[in-house]
């Protein structure tokens, strides 16, 4: 399944004969960014599994730093 990014990337990439170069190598460097907070997104969802703590944690943490 493609990333909106990835979908996007495609689509410049077949008129890439009128597009800036710089602007494709952008949209590669997007993706590679999407890509990290994919994975980062991912473990920190499993961490709070395995450890308990959920949405209560991070709202607390986020929005009341008093009570964590």
């Amino acid at each position: 399944m493609k990333t909106a990014m990835q979908e996007m990337f495609d689509e410049l990439y077949a008129y890439s004969y009128t597009i800036p170069i710089g602007l494709l190598a952008k949209c590669e460097e997007l993706m590679e960014k999407e890509k990290g907070q994919m994975k980062q997104a991912f473990m920190e969802g499993a961490l709070s599994w395995a450890t308990g703590s959920g949405f209560e944690h991070y709202y607390n943490e986020t929005y009341n730093p008093d009570q964590v």
